[in-house]
């Protein structure tokens, strides 16, 4: 039993793209009838996953993360620890858009996870001081522009109330929180030690840049 959990955990996010593959499968067979919605979460989630497989090179914002920012030796952690949290998350977040395209706020929590990644993969090359971008820089800006063409796609074509926004930012916000905590909770390292090095390292970076 335990092998199998260490199979699974290290192979997460190849068992991730079997469960997206399932959903194209199933959207190919029944394209015609899906909604307008389900076809854009859809695009957002294929993107998400060729985002994630970019990310898996040498030099990714994971590895500044937590190498200069958490103070981490994640290639010593188990494989898989630092991305399962990831793959649950991306998986249950984009299957509950699929199954329920009616609630509009579970593809607008998507639409913000998508919009999001393009954000702090640029703020990451600011924190970082980068000359160049990251594995996973261009997949994260196509899938922010595409989940920004979606919002203009959905305003043209359905209506719905303004409160759908709200219920799809507090749906990211606790998924996020909650995948956080799980990927915490999963290193060796006490909370404390990591808020302290988070907290040397922003100090050092822009203390120094307030001080010139």
């Amino acid at each position: 039993m335990k092998k199998f959990g260490l199979f699974l955990l290290k192979n997460n996010i190849h068992l991730m793209t079997l469960v997206f593959l399932g959903w194209a499968v199933w959207a190919a067979f029944n394209w015609s009838g899906l909604a307008l919605v389900q076809k854009l979460t859809l695009g957002m989630y294929a993107l998400l996953i060729i985002h994630e497989y970019e990310e898996g090179y040498k030099g990714r914002f994971l590895d500044l993360m937590a190498g200069r920012l958490l103070q981490i030796n994640w290639r010593a952690l188990t494989p898989g620890v630092t991305h399962i949290s990831q793959a649950l998350y991306i998986t249950l977040a984009f299957s509950a858009a699929l199954i329920w395209p009616e609630k509009l706020w579970l593809t607008f929590a998507v639409i913000i996870l998508c919009i999001f990644e393009g954000f702090v993969h640029n703020m990451g090359i600011v924190i970082f001081r980068l000359r160049s971008v990251t594995p996973g820089w261009w997949t994260a800006m196509l899938m922010c522009a595409y989940a920004i063409w979606s919002i203009v796609v959905i305003n043209r074509n359905i209506e719905y109330d303004g409160i759908q926004w709200l219920w799809g930012v507090l749906c990211f916000l606790g998924c996020f929180l909650c995948m956080e905590i799980l990927f915490q909770s999963m290193l060796d390292k006490p909370m404390a030690e990591r808020i302290a090095s988070v907290k040397r390292f922003m100090k050092e970076r822009f203390g120094k840049t307030g001080s010139e």
